[in-house]
Formats: C-alpha cells, structure tokens, sequence
C-alpha cells in the first residue's frame, strides 16, 4: 500500500511539472520575445502596404492631416518614459468608423472615424487604444498564436496579403481589451487631456450600433457589450484638482478635409 502511494505522489508530481510546462507554452505568445521589435517593425510595414492594395483601402494624402497625424505619433511616444516603437499613422479613405493597430507601431485609421469624431478627444481616445494594443503587444501576440512565426515572417506577397486580411476582421480578448482601454486613459492623463472622452466615444457608437453598421470596428467586434467598459473609463481616477488641457487637434478642420 505504502509502495502504491509513493508511486501515486511519483505521478501526480510528473503529471505536475508536465502542466506547468504546458501552461507556460500556452501562454508564451501573450508576451512574444521571439521577434524583436525591429523585426517587427519590418512585419508591420509589409502589412499595410498590403492593406493599401486592398479595395476601399487607399491611401488618403492631406498635408494638413497628414502633419497633425506626425504631430501625434511623436507627441504619444515622447509623453511615455518606456515606449518601444516608433508610431506611424495611416489615414484610408473608408467610410467605416474604424482604426486598427498593426505589428511594429503602424495603426490605421479611416476617414470614416475622423467624421465620427465629435471632439479631439474622443480621436485621440481611439489612437491611445491602438497603441495600447501595440506596446502591449497583443497585435503580434495575437499574430504569433493565430498562424504561427513560419508564416507571420514570410516574404511571400500572396502570404501577406492574406495576413493582411485576417488583420482586418479579428479582434482581441476582453482581457486585452480592457488592458488597451486602461491604457488609453492613462496616456491621455499624460498629455493633460481628458481620459474618460472614451467613455462618449464608446456610447454614441454603441447607441448608433443599433443596427450594426458598426460591427466592423474594432473595438465592438471582439465585444459588442460596451456597457462594462463604459463604466470602467468613467470609474479611471484623475488627480485631485485635474483641470485638462486643450488638444492640439483640431477636429473641425480634419472632418472638413476628409470630406473633400
């Protein structure tokens, strides 16, 4: 008896170590170390050249927003002590109400969210959300888990167009999404604006969902319940005496050029 229950404690201590490796497995892609950001930075650009051949994805030029947008990728990395990439916006000219993160820094974002956009804010909110995706590095995360390295890093054209693809429909977990929500309001705080702005953005699309038009945005595709996350970007403490500061966006003035 006293044999069997040693070779029992012998097993289950096995089968112990065997699950723990398996976790750690498992869980590896959520923090990737397998590709170095300059690695994936060279992903990344591959990818949206890819997303730029793509019908309804062109490319629209305005220099104005086009410095506004530059004005905010260095304004969004200088405010943060430990950025790790270098942000580049894309803006397409798609009527959808939408922006998504891509490996490497790139986030792209449609003429359609600028239009959608009451106040600086409720944009800047958005971009702040893809970044956290991008720093948290769940865009490569999820890439790595979904289709693996061999095929995340090919040079194949055909690959990455359809990599692009998927890039373009799949969302996160509500884990990360709320990671990214988290983190959006505390950049915001940084730059002396108004955090909870998600908090509106968030409620007039889910208001104006109804009839899901909105489905393809990212941020409601993983999770169409916004009601949680509203609350949560509400709850976000701001500093005693918090008084924010005005954006350097001016909103007016990009809804009237993306409509040109």
């Amino acid at each position: 008896m006293k044999k069997v229950l040693i070779e029992l404690l012998v097993l289950l201590g096995i089968g112990g170590v065997l699950w723990a490796i398996f976790a750690i497995f498992i869980k590896m892609p959520e923090r990737p170390t397998l590709i170095s950001i300059e690695n994936e930075q060279s992903i990344g650009e591959r990818y949206a050249n890819s997303i730029l051949q793509l019908n309804g994805f062109a490319e629209k030029n305005d220099l104005y927003i086009d410095s506004v947008l530059a004005v905010t990728a260095d304004t969004l990395r200088n405010i943060q002590d430990d950025a790790k990439y270098d942000y580049k916006f894309i803006l397409v000219d798609n009527e959808m109400v939408n922006a998504f993160a891509l490996p490497g820094g790139y986030i792209i974002i449609t003429t359609g969210l600028i239009k959608f956009c009451e106040t600086p804010e409720e944009l800047l909110s958005v971009i702040c959300h893809e970044i956290g995706h991008i720093e948290k590095r769940h865009v490569v995360s999820r890439l790595v888990k979904d289709i693996g390295l061999t095929l995340l890093t090919s040079n194949d054209p055909y690959v990455s167009g359809e990599i692009a693809k998927e890039l373009l429909s799949q969302g996160y977990n509500r884990e990360q999404e709320e990671e990214s929500d988290l983190f959006a309001c505390e950049l915001l705080l940084k730059c002396d604006l108004e955090p909870r702005a998600m908090a509106s953005f968030f409620r007039r699309l889910k208001e104006k969902n109804e009839n899901g038009i909105y489905d393809n945005f990212e941020i409601l595709s993983s999770h169409p319940n916004m009601n949680k996350r509203v609350k949560n970007v509400l709850a976000f403490k701001v500093p005693e005496g918090f008084t924010a500061k005005e954006s350097w966006i001016n909103i007016d003035e990009m809804k009237k050029r993306v409509e040109q």
